[in-house]
């Protein structure tokens, strides 16, 4: 009797345990949710490196990318300024001080990972309005996001889109056009900043997205600090609900700052990326640096930004086959820069300027 008592009782637990594995597991709500962007600077095309790209009858620029294009892995914005415009072959390719670049960089930069693009810069206009219908409709093809030029008055400079349960708006303003005027009525080619035109598009903007990222093409060129017009700038901007300014023209690295507007709210800003690719001389000229942070949305809605770093990377020209590679610094040695840890050491002191806080590497 004890025995088959036994055995009623081990079915009964092996039917019981049984139907408890075949529930499914509890479905955990996640805590926050997360998105990482990383930005770099100005990517200027100079005839140099796109003859160094030349590849028969076409143009491939992916080998100076390698290295970056693994890091870019780590991220879901990459953001990079398109510093000379992709009016592509058909128009005649040219240099400094009207530039005009062949498409397949803009297709490397793609391949290699860049889904944020700045194309609001003193270059914009060079090489006319066909150049510049070209190169939107060329980044239009390739389904990134882009700011700062439109081929039509009714294409909205703002762009709106989202990421991992977190809502963006993303603009690109430049101080100028190196004096070319636009053609008449066609504003639209090159989005010039003013804090009227910033008020219009920008102001409630925040209500309507979690995050608000302001690319600016200002400051000037060759100077390690921002100038008071990018102060003042930064602080009205700050003031509007912006959440993170994205700043480029001068060639060289300015500081990061986090701001605090009149709403208690902050504002990271970064004056200067300095450069991406060029073939500019001088050594500040060569070193460029990766912004990157985690923009975090707790359950509740509230914005956080974390772990913000600077990744120094260093333009690299041989000069027996003129070739070119943009490293990161980490990988740098006296065979590519003489000197490099002190030039690192000095452009961490720079960064570090406004906001001690922030981890260089």
């Amino acid at each position: 009797m004890k025995k088959i008592i036994l055995l009623v009782i081990f079915i009964y637990l092996f039917i019981r345990c049984s139907k408890q594995k075949e529930l499914p597991p509890p479905v955990e709500e996640p805590s926050a949710f997360s998105v990482s962007l990383v930005a770099f600077g100005d990517n200027l095309i100079h005839e140099t490196v796109y003859r160094a790209a030349k590849t028969g009858n076409t143009y491939d620029f992916s080998s100076m990318f390698l290295e970056i294009s693994a890091y870019l892995d780590n991220f879901d914005l990459r953001f990079i300024n398109q510093e000379t415009i992709l009016g592509g072959k058909e128009l005649g390719l040219s240099t400094y001080p009207t530039f005009n670049s062949p498409q397949e960089l803009g297709d490397d930069l793609v391949a290699a990972g860049f889904n944020l693009i700045s194309l609001a810069n003193n270059h914009t206009l060079d090489r006319g309005e066909q150049a510049v219908i070209n190169s939107v409709k060329f980044w239009e093809s390739k389904g990134v996001i882009y700011s700062g030029s439109a081929i039509s008055p009714t294409q909205s400079q703002v762009k709106q889109f989202a990421k991992n349960n977190i809502s963006f708006a993303f603009v690109a303003y430049t101080y100028g056009t190196n004096g070319i005027p636009h053609p008449e009525g066609k504003t639209h080619l090159a989005n010039i900043y003013s804090d009227i035109k910033a008020k219009k598009d920008l102001e409630n903007l925040n209500e309507e997205v979690d995050i608000l990222i302001v690319s600016m093409h200002w400051g000037e060129e060759y100077q390690n600090l921002p100038n008071e017009t990018q102060l003042n700038q930064a602080r009205f901007l700050s003031d509007l609900g912006v959440d993170i300014i994205i700043g480029h023209h001068p060639h060289v690295i300015q500081p990061v700052d986090i701001l605090e507007n009149k709403q208690g709210e902050k504002t990271l800003v970064i004056y200067s990326l300095g450069n991406f690719l060029s073939d500019q001389v001088g050594i500040d000229r060569l070193i460029g640096m990766g912004v990157y942070l985690d923009i975090v949305k707790e359950i509740d809605g509230k914005i956080h930004l974390k772990n913000i770093g600077a990744k120094l990377l260093y333009r690299y020209k041989n000069y027996n086959d003129n070739s070119f590679r943009v490293l990161l610094f980490q990988n740098v040695n006296e065979y590519f820069l003489k000197d490099y840890q002190r030039y690192f050491e000095e452009k961490k002191e720079l960064i570090k300027y406004y906001y001690p806080d922030i981890y260089v590497s």
